[in-house]
C-alpha cells in the first residue's frame, strides 16, 4: 500500500492476523496507526516517508517482528517503545531528527543491523558495546562526539574498541583542529602561522619561503589547539595538498590585500577563485575562509572586501549556472533520443544524477573575509576567536590512553632521532599508557594491531600524524615527523634548478658535464636514479630502511615510477616524474602515430572535459598508474609533458592533456581543458579492453582525489575521426559505466553530425563486462568469511613460490594458527584475507589465475564458481 497518501489505518485490519509482511511507505501518516499493533502475526513493517514523530508502546505486541523501517520520518527522540520489541532483528531510523539514543536499546538482544544515519546524534551509548549480535550499524551524517566520526567511519568494530577504551580510563574532551594556509606565493600564510603561534607580530623574508609545507602548532591554553600547515604557493608544490590536509580541518585561502587590484579581473581568479575550486573538487565540503593579508599597508580594505565578496558570491552562481545548462543540454538529449536506445538513455541518466549530485554540493565559506597584519597585530584577535570557535564545535570525547597516545607520539617529534616510527615501537609507545584492564583485553596480535590502527585513524584524521592505512606494506610505518616528508618531497621536486646542479656536483663527487646530464634528465625528462635520490635526500640523514620506505611512498602516491635507464645495468634504478617532464612531444612518434587515422585501423577515443581547469596533478599521477600495465619492460613507452605513447596488448595508445579551443564554455566562454584516451589498432576486442582500463583508472583517481570536481565525458565517434572531422559526433562517455545485464546494445548506431550508421562495437564495449580486479572487489566479503587460516597460509606459500608476492608482503599478511589448533581447523582471518586480496590486485593476470587454481587445490571449488 505503498504511495497512497493514507493519513489512517481502519481497526478491522487487525483481523489479518496471518499477515507476515506490511509495507505503508511513502504515504501520510502523521500519528501512528494503533490498528497496526493488532497484526500480532507481522514479520517486516515498513513505514518509511511518513510523518511519524513517536510509537505507540502498544507496539511491543508485535513479539514477532523482525524487520521495522522507520527511515525519513519526523522522529525527535528515539522512540522507547522500540526497546520492547527484543525479537527485532533489523531497525531502520535514517534521515530522521534524532538527537540521542537510549541506554534501553542493549534490550535488543538479537539486534544484527541497526540504521541510524542522517540524525542529529551526538552521543552513543557505551552499553552498544555489549551488543553481541549487532554486526551492522550505520551512523553516516550525523555530528558525532562520542565515538568520533573518524571512529564510527571504520565501522562498528572500531566503535566497540572505542567504548572498551574508554572503560578504566577517563573521558577526556579534545578540541584540535587542523588549518591549512593556502595562497600564492608571498600571500603572507608564513607570517599568519607564525604569529599565531608565537602571540606575537611575527614578518617572514623573502628568503624564508615556505617550499612544500612549515608546519607547527598553536595551543590556545583553553583546551583548544590546532595543527597549522602553511603550504608553499608554487605550482609544483600543489601535489602534497592532498597528503597533509585532512579532510576534517580548515583551509584559509590567504591573499595579499595590498597588491590586490579589484580593477584586474584576473586577480580574483589567481588569488582566490582558482584556490577555492581547487579545494572544492579535492575536499567538497571542507570548511573555508578567506583571509587577506598586510591590512596595514592598505587604506581602502573594506571596499576591496566588499567587492571580493560580490564576487565570491558571482563565484558560487556561475558554477550552479553551469551545471543547470548541462543538466538542461542532456534532459533534451534524454527528450531527442529513440525510447529504443536503452543504453544510450541510461548513460544520460547517470550523467544527469551526477551532475545534480555535483550542483547540490555548496561551497561552504565563511561569510565575512578576514583583514588582518602580522606586523601590528591588527585583527588578528578576531581570527583568533573564530578559530577557537570552530575547533570547540569540532570538540569529540577520546579516552585518555588515546590522549596519552598523542603526547608521546608528539614528544617524539622533538626528542627522538627516528623520522619515522615503525609499527612495534608505536605499539610499544600506546601499551605504556594502557590501563591494565585494556592490556587484557587486547592481549592478541590481531586485537592490538586492530586497537592501535583506530588510534593511528584518530591521529591522522586530525593531523597529528600522516599514515597510509590503504596501504599494506607502508600501513606499518608512521610518519610523525611530518616535515621530514615534506623535505623529501621538497628535495625531489625543488624548482631551482642551479642549486640543484650545483648540490649533485659537491655531494656526489662527479665531474661537471656527468652532473649536467644527471641535472638536465631531472629537469627536461624527469627522470631522476635512485642514486641522485639519495643525494637530494642526504640533509635528512634518512636510514636505508626510511630511504626505501620514502621511494616506495612516491610510487604509492604516484608520484613516480620506476623505469630502467640502461638495461645493462639492471641496479642502475631510476624513477619517472611526470611533474618535472619539460620535453615537448618527440618528432619521430609522428611516424607512429600520425595526425590522420591510417587506413585498415580504427580509433577509439574517449575525452574527459575539465571546464576551468584540468587539477595539479590528475594528468601526472594517471600517467604514473598506467606504468603498471606499460611499465618496466613490459612495453614500449614514450613521455613528453603532455603526454603519453605506448603499445599495450597489440594497440597503440596515446594520452594527451590539452586546452579544447574549439569548445569553449558556454558559460564562462572560457576553452574547457581536456584528458584524452586514443586507442588504435584493428582488433576491437583488445582496444576496448586498453581504453575501458584507462577509463576506470581516471575515474578511479578522480573520485578518490578529487570527489568534487565539475567534469564531463564523451566517447568520440570513431568515424568522425576517421573523417577527420572539426566537430565530431560525441557519445556520453557514461556507456563505460554500464555493467552486463544493464545495457542492451543495439545493432547500428547513428553518427549525428553525418547521418551514417555506424556499428555499435565501435561504440560499446564488446563484452560489456567487469574486470577481474572488480569481481574481486565484490567477491571478497565471502572470500573473507570462508577463506581458513591454514588455507590463506597455503595460498600465501604458493604465491611466494611463484613470486607473485614479496617476503615483505608474506610477513604482513601471513596469519598465526589459533593455540591448540590443528591446520585443519576452520578458524577464518577476515582482516588478513582482505590485506591479501587488495595486494592481489596491484599484481598481474596471472595473480588471479593461480587464486583460482590455489582455491581448487584447498577444496574451495564453490568460491571459484562466484568468481568466473
Amino acid at each position: 500500500m505503498n504511495g497512497n497518501q493514507l493519513s489512517d489505518i481502519p481497526v478491522d485490519i487487525s483481523r489479518l492476523k496471518v499477515l507476515r509482511i506490511f509495507s505503508l511507505s511513502n504515504n501520510a501518516l502523521s500519528t501512528f496507526p494503533i490498528a497496526l499493533c493488532g497484526l500480532t502475526g507481522l514479520k517486516e513493517l515498513y513505514l518509511n516517508c511518513n510523518q511519524l514523530s513517536d510509537i505507540p508502546v502498544d507496539i511491543s505486541r508485535l513479539k514477532v517482528l523482525r524487520i521495522f523501517s522507520l527511515s525519513n520520518n519526523a522522529f525527535s527522540t528515539y522512540p522507547i517503545a522500540l526497546c520492547g520489541l527484543t525479537d527485532l532483528e533489523v531497525l531502520n531510523l535514517d534521515n530522521n531528527k534524532l538527537s540521542d539514543i537510549p541506554v534501553d536499546i542493549s534490550r535488543l538482544t538479537k539486534l544484527w543491523s541497526l540504521h541510524l544515519s542522517g540524525n542529529k546524534i551526538t552521543h552513543l551509548p557505551h552499553q552498544m558495546k555489549n551488543m553481541e549480535s549487532l554486526i551492522r550499524l550505520d551512523v553516516g551524517g550525523n555530528p558525532l562526539v562520542q565515538p568520533p566520526k573518524d571512529t564510527a567511519k571504520r565501522g562498528l568494530g572500531a566503535i566497540k574498541r572505542y567504548f572498551v577504551a574508554l572503560t578504566g580510563t577517563k573521558a577526556i574532551q579534545s578540541s584540535r583542529i587542523q588549518v591549512n594556509l593556502l595562497g600564492e606565493t608571498e600571500a603572507g600564510k608564513t607570517s599568519i602561522s607564525r604569529t599565531l603561534q608565537l602571540g606575537q607580530p611575527t614578518l617572514t623574508e623573502a628568503a624564508d619561503r615556505t617550499r612544500v609545507v612549515e608546519q607547527g602548532t598553536w595551543e590556545t591554553g583553553q583546551d583548544v589547539g590546532f595543527n597549522i600547515n602553511d603550504f608553499g604557493g608554487h605550482d609544483v608544490y600543489k601535489i602534497g595538498h592532498p597528503i597533509f590536509i585532512s579532510k576534517c580541518g580548515l583551509v584559509f585561502i590567504t591573499f595579499d590585500l595590498s597588491t590586490y587590484n579589484t580593477e584586474n579581473e584576473a586577480h580574483y581568479k589567481l588569488y582566490i577563485g582558482n584556490w577555492i575550486d581547487k579545494v572544492q573538487a579535492q575536499m567538497p565540503g571542507i570548511k573555508m575562509a578567506v583571509v587577506g593579508t598586510h591590512l596595514d599597508q592598505d587604506k581602502a580594505s573594506s571596499v576591496k572586501c566588499s567587492i571580493i565578496k560580490s564576487k565570491l558570491k558571482d563565484h558560487r552562481q556561475r558554477k550552479e549556472k553551469w551545471y543547470g545548462s548541462q543538466i538542461k543540454s542532456i534532459e533534451k538529449k534524454i527528450l531527442d533520443t529513440d525510447r529504443t536506445q536503452t543504453s544510450i538513455l541510461q548513460a544520460y541518466e547517470d550523467k544527469k544524477s551526477k551532475l545534480m549530485s555535483l550542483q547540490g554540493q555548496v561551497i561552504d565559506i565563511h561569510d565575512d573575509i578576514f583583514g588582518v597584519s602580522s606586523k601590528t597585530m591588527e585583527d588578528i584577535e578576531e581570527l583568533q576567536h573564530f578559530l577557537v570557535t570552530i575547533a570547540r564545535e569540532h570538540a569529540v570525547i577520546l579516552p585518555e590512553m588515546w590522549v596519552d597516545a598523542a603526547t608521546m607520539v608528539c614528544t617524539k617529534k622533538y626528542e627522538g632521532s627516528e623520522n619515522t616510527l615503525g609499527w612495534d615501537e608505536l605499539q610499544d609507545l600506546i601499551l605504556q599508557t594502557a590501563p591494565t584492564l585494556w592490556k587484557e583485553r587486547n592481549s592478541s596480535n590481531e586485537d592490538l594491531d586492530l586497537a592501535t590502527c583506530d588510534i593511528l585513524s584518530f591521529l591522522a584524521d586530525r593531523g597529528d600524524i600522516i599514515w597510509f592505512d590503504s596501504s599494506p606494506t607502508l600501513k606499518r610505518v608512521v610518519f610523525h615527523k611530518q616535515e621530514v616528508l615534506a623535505n623529501v618531497v621538497k628535495a625531489v621536486l625543488h624548482h631551482e634548478s642551479y642549486a640543484v646542479l650545483s648540490k649533485l656536483q659537491q655531494s656526489m663527487s662527479i665531474s661537471g658535464p656527468r652532473a649536467k646530464k644527471i641535472h638536465d634528465d631531472i629537469f627536461s625528462r624527469g627522470i631522476i636514479s635512485r642514486e641522485a635520490m639519495d643525494c637530494l635526500c642526504e640533509p635528512f640523514r634518512l636510514s636505508t630502511t626510511e630511504a626505501d620506505v620514502m621511494v616506495e611512498l612516491m610510487q604509492k602516491l604516484e608520484l613516480c615510477y620506476q623505469v630502467q635507464e640502461d638495461e645493462s645495468l639492471p641496479s642502475n634504478t631510476s624513477f619517472q616524474f611526470p611533474w618535472l617532464l619539460t620535453e615537448e612531444r618527440q618528432p619521430e612518434l609522428d611516424t607512429k602515430w600520425p595526425s590522420k587515422v591510417p587506413q585498415d585501423t580504427t580509433q577509439l577515443t574517449l575525452q574527459v572535459l575539465f571546464p576551468y581547469k584540468c587539477p595539479d596533478g590528475l594528468y601526472e599521477k594517471f600517467s604514473v598508474h598506467q606504468h603498471k600495465y606499460l611499465g618496466l619492460m613490459k612495453t614500449m613507452r614514450k613521455d613528453w609533458k603532455d603526454g603519453v605513447y605506448a603499445e599495450p596488448k597489440g594497440c597503440k595508445m596515446q594520452l594527451t592533456r590539452g586546452q579544447n579551443q574549439l569548445n569553449p564554455d558556454a558559460v564562462s566562454q572560457d576553452p574547457d581543458w581536456f584528458i584524452s584516451i586514443a586507442v588504435r589498432g584493428s582488433k576491437l576486442s583488445d582496444m576496448w579492453g586498453v581504453l575501458a582500463q584507462g577509463h576506470r583508472d581516471l575515474m578511479n583517481i578522480i573520485e578518490e582525489d578529487w570527489p568534487g570536481l565539475s567534469y564531463d565525458k564523451y566517447l568520440v565517434c570513431p568515424h568522425c575521426v576517421s573523417e577527420d572531422s572539426e566537430h565530431p559526433t560525441l557519445f556520453p562517455g557514461e556507456i563505460l559505466d554500464l555493467t552486463l545485464g544493464k545495457a542492451s546494445k543495439p545493432r547500428q548506431e547513428t553518427c549525428v553530425n553525418t547521418g551514417v550508421s555506424i556499428p555499435a562495437d565501435l561504440v560499446y564495449p564488446p563484452h560489456l563486462v567487469m574486470s577481474w580486479q572488480e569481481v574481486l572487489d565484490e567477491v571478497k566479503p565471502k572470500l573473507c568469511q570462508n577463506i581458513t587460516v591454514p588455507g590463506l597460509l597455503d595460498i600465501l606459500n604458493v604465491f611466494l613460490q611463484e613470486d607473485i608476492i614479496t617476503d615483505h608482503e608474506y610477513k604482513w599478511v601471513k596469519p598465526e594458527l589459533p593455540q591448540h589448533q590443528t591446520t585443519t581447523t576452520r578458524v577464518v582471518c577476515p582482516e588478513k584475507t582482505a590485506i591479501f586480496l587488495d595486494i592481489l590486485q596491484t599484481k598481474g593476470d596471472k595473480a588471479f589465475d593461480l587464486l583460482k587454481d590455489c582455491l581448487n587445490e584447498i577444496g574451495q571449488s564453490k568460491l571459484v564458481a562466484f568468481l568466473k
